[in-house]
């Protein structure tokens, strides 16, 4: 599987598309960073902080889109044929691409927080610190740093592992693609409806859109535990517990699928 897994990865750092996403994303840190110094009335620094200047979101529509193509490419190229004879399962192809994405995943993050901790250092020093409180919060800028990449990298992963089922199910990568964006792009929208929904029929707060409110329900979680009626550990086991769900029933269905 490791040996697998470092194929994948090497595959993923040769394509094109790879180095482009990292260039778009220092570039949008760095455009946001420009824009917080020059138009900080409708850019506050200390907010784009948090989502490490816009980033976070757009990692997640990255990885969405990667997440699928390097399940359906097996297909496409019809390469699943000669994989499987070198493994003891199809199981470990498809758990080597998981393992794959999640250290993309993590890179990505790692990278432009460091380009954000970089730009909060030599440009943002006079206007915010890291220990500054919050108020709306009651917590230091810090941490509401940290949490914010926590909670959306959790909900990522209940995204992405809906994507890799999709993917696994239909071998397109455009099936997966449009359904994780959807959802992402949906969830504001469905969000408001969800809580009205919920309040009407309890058994609703099961589903998995409303575990999608979790990084929200992290930074206020007395407001957002009143729309979502559960508690943020259970919002992070709800994630956790879907997250696994998907990715088996993708498992199931990839080791089944004709190559």
């Amino acid at each position: 599987m490791l040996n697998l897994t470092r194929q994948e990865s090497y595959k993923l750092v040769k394509k094109r598309s790879t180095l482009i996403f990292i260039i778009i994303l220092v570039i949008q840190n760095l455009a946001f960073t420009v824009l917080s110094l020059k138009i900080a009335k409708f850019f506050p620094a200390r907010f784009l902080f948090a989502g490490n200047f816009g980033t976070i979101s757009t990692i997640q529509l990255i990885t969405i889109a990667t997440a699928a193509s390097i399940v359906s490419s097996e297909f496409d190229y019809q390469t699943l044929k000669s994989l499987i004879p070198r493994t003891s399962s199809r199981q470990v192809i498809l758990i080597s691409k998981w393992l794959t994405i999640l250290g993309y995943t993590l890179s990505l993050l790692l990278l432009t927080s460091l380009i954000t901790l970089l730009a909060q250092l030599f440009f943002f020093q006079d206007i915010f610190s890291l220990t500054d409180t919050i108020p709306e919060l009651g917590i230091p800028i810090w941490q509401w740093w940290l949490t914010n990449i926590f909670g959306n990298f959790v909900n990522l992963w209940l995204l992405l592992s809906l994507v890799f089922l999709l993917a696994a199910l239909f071998k397109k990568n455009s099936v997966a693609i449009t359904v994780g964006i959807v959802v992402y792009f949906a969830l504001p929208v469905v969000g408001t409806l969800m809580g009205l929904l919920i309040h009407k029929w309890s058994v609703l707060k099961w589903n998995p859109l409303n575990f999608l409110n979790y990084p929200l329900q992290l930074n206020s979680p007395e407001l957002m535990a009143k729309i979502t009626n559960l508690s943020t550990t259970q919002l992070l086991i709800g994630n956790l517990g879907y997250t696994i769900l998907f990715l088996s029933i993708g498992l199931f269905f990839f080791a089944r699928k004709e190559a």
